[in-house]
């Protein structure tokens, strides 16, 4: 059973905004992060921007086992993707592993097979099987 947990607060009031925005669950050793969507199940571009660019990889620092429930999500620039590929280099050496879900809008499928990132990166169809790789 997934238990969620707060979000930790990270001191200035628009870091504790965007986290706000997140919500993280906990499947046994596995961290699953993902965005709260709107009503029309999409997630606000500004927000994701904004996480990955300032507040990921402290937010996650010594998670070694996670899952980045990107549904909901449109796309992501070159602010996101640097610390995506930070966090990356931090769970490989680690020996963890970050798998990556919910890549479903097709500007996001589109930046992840222009960068090469999608053979880089475990993308997985459902979440269920991105939080077993990850476990595994």
């Amino acid at each position: 059973m997934a238990a969620t947990t707060p979000t930790p607060s990270t001191g200035s009031s628009d870091r504790s905004r965007i986290v706000s925005h997140v919500e993280v669950a906990e499947e046994g050793e596995v961290h699953v992060v993902s965005f709260l969507r709107d009503l029309k199940g999409q997630v606000a571009f500004d927000t994701v921007r904004a996480y990955f660019a300032t507040v990921m990889l402290e937010h996650t620092h010594g998670w070694h086992r996670v899952v980045l429930d990107l549904g909901g999500v449109p796309a992501l620039d070159s602010a996101a993707l640097g610390p995506l590929v930070q966090k990356l280099r931090e769970v490989q050496e680690a020996r963890g592993k970050l798998v990556l879900t919910g890549v479903d809008a097709p500007a996001l499928r589109e930046i992840f097979a222009l960068t090469r990132f999608d053979r880089v990166f475990p993308i997985l169809p459902t979440r269920a099987m991105a939080v077993a790789t990850a476990a595994s």
